[in-house]
């Protein structure tokens, strides 16, 4: 089956996380042919350095893992070997980071430089700290849906005992159960004090240069979705309508609908994008209130803005304003 996301056509990551998934597969007496069936992939582009897989390609070879495995556990083993040396640069930046906050903050800031379905973020609340693990594609069958959450829950411990430099567990995790639900880790709320144990500000900041050329690739790639975001980069008004941005476009609304449709996008996915990236601009580089930043990128109610910024940063803006920009 082939899946249709903003970046599943893209051939932007290493083979790595494929790799690691045929890997514990072969382990199992599956062979690595039977695990790539679909992909385009073969056993050679695995080792290959030069080689870049897409989203699309990781959902097509871990369907073949559903079908083809028998052991219920293998999406937490293989996301118990991706260590943050797998993800590149991102992955570098990460364990460079000077505070969790700061790693989890760019860990969901910059989620698309690895290959992933899911959208993470951390949200501290009283005593505890919450890692939120939101399913970005519904679409998904939902055995497909499960595994690949259970892979990047998998994959998040393993990255914070990287960044850590030590075990460090999860008091409770909870599966999503019904559509009102959500999975979620939990950690003693102390954990955020924690000092990374490769903390180095001046690769941090080296790294988040790179990484945000790297997005900068990633969103030239994304097709008409790519011409969307520029579109409404260049316009005055940040929250200005669909049927606008279709104008400048010179097409209809519903063709421009039906277009980021097929490449598993929509316009408000995209105008949420563009509107963090413009909030996030004023509240570094202008004087204005929380309260006309929010009312200038379509928010009638700073209230609904402050709850949005969480979502997208896991900080509050003033929180954000706090910080010194890149």
């Amino acid at each position: 089956m082939s899946y249709s996301t903003p970046l599943t056509r893209a051939l932007l990551y290493p083979p790595t996380t494929i790799a690691a998934l045929v890997a514990v597969a072969a382990e199992e007496g599956i062979a690595p042919g039977l695990m790539l069936n679909g992909s385009g992939l073969d056993i050679f582009a695995l080792d290959d350095g030069e080689r870049l897989t897409s989203i699309g390609q990781f959902l097509t070879v871990c369907e073949n893992a559903l079908r083809l495995s028998s052991d219920r556990s293998l999406a937490w083993r293989v996301g118990a070997r991706l260590h943050l040396s797998c993800d590149g640069v991102y992955g570098s930046m990460l364990r460079s980071c000077t505070s969790l906050r700061d790693y989890f903050r760019f860990a969901t800031q910059y989620r698309w430089l690895a290959p992933t379905t899911v959208i993470v973020t951390a949200v501290e609340r009283g005593d505890v700290l919450r890692i939120v693990v939101d399913d970005a594609l519904d679409a998904l069958p939902a055995a497909l849906q499960v595994f690949v959450v259970e892979l990047q829950v998998a994959r998040e411990i393993t990255r914070l005992d990287d960044v850590l430099g030590v075990r460090c567990r999860p008091t409770t995790i909870h599966f999503r159960e019904s559509a009102g639900d959500r999975t979620e880790l939990t950690y003693p709320a102390d954990v955020m004090e924690r000092r990374p144990a490769h903390a180095d500000p001046f690769a941090s900041k080296l790294l988040l240069s790179t990484c945000d050329d790297r997005l900068a690739d990633i969103e030239a790639s994304l097709g008409f979705a790519g011409q969307v975001y520029r579109t409404l980069r260049q316009l005055p008004d940040t929250c200005i309508g669909m049927k606008a941005v279709a104008s400048q476009l010179r097409m209809t609304d519903r063709t421009l609908r039906r277009r980021l449709a097929d490449e598993g996008t929509s316009y408000s996915t995209i105008s949420h994008h563009v509107r963090y990236a413009e909030a996030a601009r004023q509240l570094h580089r202008s004087g204005a209130s929380i309260e006309q930043i929010a009312a200038s990128v379509g928010f009638s109610d700073p209230a609904n803005f402050r709850r949005a910024f969480i979502r997208w940063t896991s900080m509050s803006p003033a929180q954000f304003r706090r910080r010194p920009p890149r």
